[in-house]
């Protein structure tokens, strides 16, 4: 019975625990990968990551893209700076994450955390 009155709170294919768990900060990462790799690879490699950042405290989501001149964007989105901060910093110390940064030019890399002030849903 809870569980029905729950289903008929929420949207179709809403995420109850987004709903309760708004992100303050937006971590976006932009960068490229090293010449050598293929799509594959590089798509391999960063997927990885979830497994190591599903693990950080204050870790929402995140969503990796990519355009057809071999930039990529990395989208976090975290409940606050200090658990965003504290994750950029340790997951260097991570060897899934080192070596799933190895395929990143580190000259590209443009990291950047926002505090979110608007968050629309229909």
């Amino acid at each position: 019975m809870v569980s029905l009155l729950f289903n008929c709170a929420t949207k179709l294919n809403q995420n109850p625990l987004l709903m309760k768990t708004r992100s303050k900060v937006v971590e976006v990462v932009l960068f490229e990968v090293n010449p050598g790799y293929s799509n594959t690879e590089a798509e391999k490699a960063l997927s990885s990551l979830n497994d190591v950042l599903k693990l950080y405290y204050g870790f929402i989501e995140r969503t990796t893209a990519k355009n057809g001149d071999g930039k990529y964007i990395d989208i976090v989105y975290w409940s606050d700076m200090k658990s965003a901060k504290d994750a950029a910093t340790d997951i260097m110390k991570n060897d899934i994450a080192t070596s799933a940064f190895s395929i990143i030019k580190p000259e590209s890399v443009q990291m950047h955390h926002f505090d979110t002030f608007n968050q629309f849903e229909e």
